[in-house]
């Protein structure tokens, strides 16, 4: 994962206002989770304070969540051993997922998170990875940021393709379209169950992009 991101995830400023966030599940990852089996093993890539893990474990799934942010698992930590949560958490290198084949049912990259690699190659290696951890029939859920909403209502925090939503900063996320997702999840070999616009919370919040496919 390139330096610009490793390196603002490492920022106590910026793991400290993920604190802040709702930590309930937005209203598209609730849809979303319908779909898993009950009592899916979960792994949850970039999983930051534990949000969707957290909410993830109240439903009844077991949840393993990995971030690149060594500062963030610290924290993330912290947070489960006080809630009394039996979740395990681990540091990985933004690339290679250290679990052995067929190890999960369900894989989530959330919270936009493939907008954070940059590039086709590296996602269609990235996507490849989580297919090879996942059993077979196993779930694979993606969101990203949707180019069309940020055209039409952030026009000036977009360059190209690129989502910059904190000024004078040079991380950003890579923005797409249904068709982009389709595509990812086709050369991943996965066939896609649905692909769609999703509800965050309320509807001023807007929307994001998210795919759901299966191995």
């Amino acid at each position: 994962m390139d330096d610009i991101v490793s390196q603002w995830y490492e920022d106590t400023k910026n793991v400290d206002e993920m604190q802040d966030w709702n930590p309930a599940l937005k209203e598209w990852e609730k849809t979303v989770a319908g779909h898993f089996p009950s009592g899916a093993r979960i792994l949850d890539i970039g999983c930051g304070l534990g949000r969707e893990a957290f909410a993830l474990c109240d439903l009844g799934f077991e949840v393993v969540g990995i971030d690149i942010s060594k500062e963030v698992i610290t924290r993330v930590k912290q947070l489960s051993a006080a809630k009394e949560y039996k979740i395990s958490f681990f540091d990985y290198d933004g690339e290679h997922l250290d679990f052995p084949n067929e190890s999960f049912d369900v894989v989530l990259i959330w919270a936009q998170t493939l907008g954070l690699l940059y590039g086709e190659a590296l996602k269609n290696r990235y996507l490849s990875e989580c297919k090879r951890v996942l059993k077979t029939d196993g779930l694979l859920s993606f969101s990203t940021h949707d180019y069309n909403y940020l055209k039409e209502n952030y026009p000036n925090c977009l360059d190209g393709r690129k989502f910059f939503p904190y000024a004078n900063a040079d991380i950003y996320w890579e923005a797409f379209e249904s068709d982009d997702l389709i595509q990812f999840a086709d050369q991943a070999g996965m066939e896609v169950i649905l692909c769609e616009k999703g509800k965050i919370y309320r509807p001023e919040d807007g929307t994001i992009l998210h795919c759901l496919c299966r191995k």
